[in-house]
C-alpha cells in the first residue's frame, strides 16, 4: 500500500480563514504542523485565528481587488518561503433570483466565488515546488443541482467544478503532479449560510429555514485533510457531503 502524505512542515494558504470553514480548515493544518497563510478582508479577525495558531502568517486582502489578492499571495510566499497548498474556500452565498435579483449581488458572487478563486490559484501556483503541491476548492452541492431560489449562485459553483477539472487536466497536460480536489457539502453551520438565508425575500435564520441538524466546519475540515494526506498516487476529485437529514 502506498505512504499517506505527511503535512507536517507543509506550507498552506488558506482564503476565507477569518471564520466558518476557512477557519476550521487552517486550525485543522495547524494542528497537523503546517505554517499557514490565512487571507480574507476582515484583518482583525485574521490576527484573532492566528493568535490560536502555531505557525500563522496573516495576509489580508479584499479578493474582489486584484491587486490585493496578488500582495497576499506573494506575501504568503515571502512568509513561509513557499507554497505547498492551497485552499480556496472564501466563498459569498445570496439568494438573488435570476427573475428579479440585483445585479450588484450577483457580481459580488462572480467576482469572489469565480474570478478570484481562478485568479489566486493561477498566482499561487507560481510558488509551487516543482515536485506538485495540492490544491482544494469549496464548492457546494448547489454546483451539482439547482437550489430553487439560487440558481446564480448555483451558477458560480458549477463554474467552480468546472475549473477544477479544467486546472486538474492544463496541469496534467504541462507534466505537474499537482492534485486538484473539490470538496461540494450541503448546509454548514457558517455565517455564509446566514447570510444565504437572510437574503431572500422571507429572511429567517438558517434553523429556522433548515428545521434539523447541519453540518460542522470542522467536518469540513476533517475531509480536507483526507484528501491532503491520501499517497501521493490518488487524487480526490470531488467529495459530496450533506446533512444526513437533508433530503436534496
Amino acid at each position: 500500500m502506498n505512504p499517506s502524505t505527511s503535512l507536517k512542515g507543509k506550507r498552506a494558504l488558506v482564503t476565507g480563514a477569518s471564520s466558518g470553514i476557512g477557519r476550521a480548515i487552517a486550525r485543522a493544518l495547524d494542528a497537523q504542523g503546517c505554517a499557514v497563510a490565512l487571507c480574507a478582508r476582515r484583518e482583525d479577525r485574521l490576527r484573532e485565528v492566528a493568535d490560536e495558531l502555531k505557525n500563522a502568517t496573516v495576509c489580508a486582502a479584499d479578493l474582489s481587488d486584484e491587486d490585493q489578492l496578488i500582495a497576499a499571495v506573494k506575501k504568503a510566499n515571502y512568509e513561509m518561503g513557499g507554497l505547498d497548498i492551497l485552499i480556496n474556500s472564501a466563498g459569498i452565498a445570496r439568494q438573488a433570483s435570476l427573475i428579479n435579483g440585483a445585479t450588484s449581488d450577483w457580481t459580488d458572487m462572480l467576482q469572489v466565488n469565480v474570478l478570484a478563486l481562478a485568479q489566486i490559484t493561477r498566482e499561487a501556483l507560481q510558488y509551487f515546488p516543482e515536485s506538485g503541491g495540492h490544491i482544494i476548492h469549496l464548492s457546494s452541492m448547489s454546483g451539482h443541482r439547482v437550489p430553487g431560489r439560487g440558481g446564480f449562485y448555483s451558477a458560480t459553483k458549477f463554474a467552480v467544478r468546472a475549473m477544477t477539472e479544467g486546472l486538474r487536466q492544463e496541469l496534467r497536460l504541462e507534466g505537474n503532479m499537482t492534485r486538484v480536489g473539490c470538496i461540494s457539502p450541503g448546509f454548514v453551520d457558517t455565517e455564509l449560510l446566514d447570510e444565504y438565508f437572510q437574503s431572500s425575500d422571507n429572511a429567517q435564520a438558517k434553523y429556522e429555514s433548515i428545521g434539523y441538524q447541519i453540518l460542522q466546519p470542522e467536518e469540513i475540515a476533517d475531509l480536507v485533510l483526507h484528501q491532503l494526506t491520501m499517497p501521493a498516487t490518488a487524487e480526490v476529485t470531488d467529495i459530496l457531503v450533506r446533512p444526513t437529514a437533508q433530503a436534496t
